[in-house]
């Protein structure tokens, strides 16, 4: 699933009802290891990706929980369903206004709508293929 919407001056997003339902009314939004994009976490999936780090050396672990978990914030959206992204998360994915929602499963990723397709653009579906066929999919 893939939507565009749009953040208020505010910084809020009317997060989509269908992601409300996957998500529950309480998350967590994070900034993303490998793209300039944030991750939306369900309880579970936020979760999880603490408890795979739990067994791993420090000098691995405390880099990785200090970037992901101590910039992360929660989210619980309001009656109108919005929710606030924090301001030091929006800057970190560049998100001003126009933002697209990747939905994947038990996380989304929330990307400024231009650097999606500059992303998308630069990667290419070349590239893709040759992931798909090394992950034998």
């Amino acid at each position: 699933m893939r939507g565009e919407y749009t953040v208020d001056a505010k910084g809020r997003l009317n997060f989509p009802a269908k992601l409300r339902n996957t998500f529950g009314d309480h998350f967590y939004i994070a900034k993303s290891i490998y793209d300039k994009c944030l991750i939306v976490y369900n309880e579970k999936s936020w979760t999880e990706f603490q408890d795979k780090l739990r067994d791993k050396p420090q000098e691995i672990q405390m880099p990785i929980l200090r970037y992901v978990v101590g910039n992360a914030c929660e989210a619980e959206p309001d009656k109108q369903g919005r929710i606030a992204i924090a301001q030091h998360l929006r800057d970190f994915a560049g998100i001003t206004s126009d933002i697209t929602i990747v939905s994947m499963g038990d996380k989304a990723e929330i990307w400024d709508t231009g650097l999606l397709r500059e992303n998308e653009e630069e990667f290419g579906q070349a590239a893709i293929m040759k992931l798909a066929k090394k992950a034998e999919i």
